[in-house]
């Protein structure tokens, strides 16, 4: 009971903590200006859930909070904030916008390498930490290419979506007997990820 509370507290302190960080550095000002962008950002991140919904590459291990309040605090706090705190403070010149962007996906994917190591995340299907940083500097760069030419970045998102789907091996039918039992399926599918990462973690131990 103690360790899953210690691990409902990590992910509050996860949000809470993106939620400061973009009050201290005053880019949640700027959310009117690019909420474009976030709607985007956002909409990719349930489109993942959607059609990964039976093959997650990646989930958030919800010890001690119902997985739904997990996946909505990421897809409309967490991962639009970051976003707007990357865009806020976008350089003019070139070679900074450059800078900027190593570093947020540096900043962005350690934290996320530490997320892991705390078992708040799992990853599944052959993904890592390294296909997380790419992810995040597609997802910087195309937040900010989407100010510019949203047509472009919507046809860049679609041809990765699709290369993701083929090297991740995501599986497409939609029809199949789960879908008559949704709700006892999706509380099957959350606790056995978390039974096989408390396995996982006996084996380290």
């Amino acid at each position: 009971m103690k360790k899953r509370r210690n691990k409902r507290n990590q992910h509050i302190v996860l949000v809470v903590g993106i939620i400061l960080l973009s009050f201290f550095n005053k880019s949640i000002r700027d959310i009117p200006k690019y909420y474009k962008s976030l709607v985007y950002v956002s909409s990719f991140n349930l489109i993942y859930y959607y059609i990964c919904k039976r093959h997650l590459v990646w989930e958030f291990i919800p010890t001690g909070i119902n997985w739904i309040i997990i996946r909505v605090a990421h897809v409309i706090i967490v991962t639009p904030l970051l976003v707007v705190i990357f865009l806020s403070k976008m350089p003019v010149t070139f070679f900074k916008k450059c800078i900027h962007l190593l570093r947020s996906v540096f900043i962005a994917t350690v934290v996320e390498y530490f997320a892991h190591k705390k078992q708040l995340i799992l990853y599944a299907h052959g993904w890592n930490i390294y296909w997380s940083g790419l992810l995040y500097g597609k997802m910087f760069v195309y937040s900010y290419l989407f100010t510019k030419k949203p047509l472009t970045t919507l046809f860049l998102s679609l041809c990765s979506t699709i290369f993701l789907i083929f090297k991740f091996k995501v599986p497409l039918k939609r029809k199949h007997i789960s879908g008559y039992f949704e709700l006892f399926t999706d509380l099957y599918y959350h606790t056995f990820i978390e039974d096989i990462f408390s396995r996982k973690r006996r084996k380290i131990l």
